[in-house]
């Protein structure tokens, strides 16, 4: 591998070099972090980076905010998706424990949350012994939080989940092209086996006994 000494990514044969850092580091005026509550804003920024915006993913990296907004829109689709199968066994359900689902969603939400910082987190760590990505996985995380929005799609019945995935993974090289500043190929590479993986361990432990 030979790190560009312009843009500073490391590369194979060839390389597209987008100059040095400090000629693409200003954001978009849209994509200045605003003062306060501004939900509108992050679901507007959200959306910006599930089409691959990359002013919006800097961005997103950049802001601490992020993160939070970020956690809220990741956690929607999982509140969603028990909803609906409660719903559907309602109707075989005689009386209803409300404490146990509670703790039910709870334990739900602790071992998808712990999963998806792993899935990003090793990305981000083979990212950096592979490739010598720069950036940090602070910054990765906001992004992809954000981007989480596409896991929406896995609430439509049949292909929400094949199409959720697949554009999860888009995101994520993305992501880490941008943010951890490696190579497309290596981002897309890194995230498509590590996304498989990952999806392989989900159903396994979440598949009906």
């Amino acid at each position: 591998m030979v790190r560009c000494p312009v843009c500073g990514k490391t590369y194979g044969v060839t390389h597209s070099c987008p100059g040095a850092p400090e000629t693409h580091a200003a954001l978009p005026p849209k994509w200045q972090a605003p003062t306060g509550f501004a939900p509108t804003y992050y679901f507007r920024q959200a959306l910006a980076v599930a089409r691959l915006d990359d002013g919006a993913i800097v961005a997103a990296s950049r802001d601490r905010n992020a993160m939070l907004y970020g956690a809220i829109i990741w956690l929607i689709p999982q509140l969603l998706g028990f909803g609906l199968r409660l719903w559907h066994a309602a109707p075989r359900a005689g009386t209803v424990h409300w404490l146990s689902l509670l703790l039910d969603f709870l334990a739900l939400v602790l071992v998808l949350g712990v999963l998806l910082l792993a899935q990003y987190g090793l990305v981000h760590l083979l990212a950096r012994r592979l490739f010598g990505a720069r950036g940090t996985y602070v910054r990765v995380l906001r992004a992809l939080l954000l981007g989480a929005i596409v896991t929406w799609l896995a609430l439509v019945p049949y292909i929400g989940v094949i199409v959720a995935g697949l554009w999860s993974v888009a995101v994520m090289m993305v992501v880490f092209e941008d943010v951890d500043e490696i190579e497309r190929m290596q981002a897309f590479g890194l995230s498509l086996v590590v996304g498989i993986a990952f999806w392989v361990l989900t159903f396994t432990l979440f598949a009906p006994r």
